[in-house]
């Protein structure tokens, strides 16, 4: 069993789990960063629409933070390391707080903790699709695709009639004379709605390819770009493809299963519900920051998410700080009540 009991136990050292610690650093908590250095983001050169960090690689980006977090002292650590299991646990004086299991055996524990594991995303059966994420795939127009948009865009599928949105706005990214094509990876839905919508995205300027695609390679000779590959035999080079498959929280089932927290469905998935101001979770004094908590996986978003559980946690732990002092005091003063009656029934007899 760990011998220390740390302020708050923070899993995760990507945006939102450096955001908490910095924050936590400021007000003088002491905290544990655990990571297994496997980001969601690996591959990409460049992070965009993050104000002040616009084009730089999300590894100086987290460079620079553990940089501001370590001038503060020694009171934030890290360490590398996989969560196979967390539990709540004892702390200290039965504090209720949790109980952190790293693969290979070594604990550790905290009063509170801080879900900033990110989020996974779910790719589809196909052949290279994961080759070529996260570069020639994008998630996110607003963090990808400008540099690209003089080339053709390819948008994966058109199932709901929500996809109307994501057509236009790449129509829009395209230019004035669109060169958009919507794979359908198969003949198009008869329903009603998606024909109507589907309609509106020819209009804007799209074109629809119903072919079967069977893989993905990326463009050859060191050239920009995706050749979609297509089970009648032809391909088609698009300069990037648009997609965005379903994501849930890295390491869901674990959190679900060792703490009970709610896990909620979302437009994109799913995610650990977040209860706002400050994120706490549906477990009393456990926190989400960052993907695992929100559908608008952003990296601005997870900073601002940091910021606001790092309050989150620094009220609860004063709060029950300032409960105990209370206590302690009324124990006091009961004690010096019973002394003063004795002295003057003594004083009386």
């Amino acid at each position: 069993m760990p011998s220390r009991v740390y302020d708050t136990l923070i899993l995760g050292a990507g945006p939102a789990g450096l955001s908490t610690a910095l924050g936590l650093a400021r007000v003088k908590r002491t905290a544990l960063v655990l990571s297994h250095q496997s980001f969601r983001n690996n591959g990409i050169k460049a992070m965009h629409t993050v104000l002040g960090f616009d084009g730089a690689h999300p590894a100086e980006f987290r460079r620079i933070g553990r940089e501001q977090i370590d001038k503060y002292g020694n009171g934030i650590e890290f360490a590398e390391g996989e969560a196979i299991k967390v539990r709540k646990a004892n702390c200290e004086n039965e504090y209720q707080g949790f109980e952190v299991e790293e693969k290979g055996g070594k604990m550790w524990r905290g009063r509170k903790l801080v879900l900033a594991m990110g989020a996974r995303d779910i790719f589809p059966d196909i052949e290279g699709y994961a080759e070529n994420w996260p570069d020639n795939i994008y998630q996110c127009l607003f963090c990808d695709g400008f540099e690209r948009s003089h080339l053709p865009i390819g948008l994966m599928g058109f199932s709901s009639a929500s996809h109307l949105n994501h057509a236009m706005m790449v129509c829009h990214l395209s230019g004035d004379k669109p060169n958009v094509t919507i794979f359908t990876n198969g003949p198009f839905s008869e329903d009603p709605a998606l024909k109507e919508a589907m309609s509106a995205a020819r209009s804007a300027g799209c074109v629809s390819d119903e072919r079967i695609i069977v893989k993905l390679t990326r463009a050859p000779n060191g050239e920009k770009g995706v050749d979609v590959h297509f089970r009648d035999g032809g391909t088609k080079r698009m300069g990037f493809l648009v997609d965005k498959p379903p994501i849930e929280s890295v390491g869901q089932q674990m959190l679900v299963d060792g703490l009970g927290v709610e896990v909620v469905p979302t437009m994109f998935g799913s995610c650990l519900k977040r209860n706002e101001p400050f994120g706490e979770t549906s477990v009393k004094g456990c926190f989400v920051a960052g993907d695992a908590g929100t559908p608008l996986t952003q990296v601005t978003i997870a900073v601002a998410h940091g910021v606001a559980v790092a309050g989150g946690v620094s009220a609860q732990l004063c709060t029950e700080e300032g409960e105990r002092a209370l206590v302690a005091v009324k124990q006091v003063d009961v004690g010096e009540n019973e002394v003063l009656s004795k002295h003057a029934t003594q004083c009386l007899k």
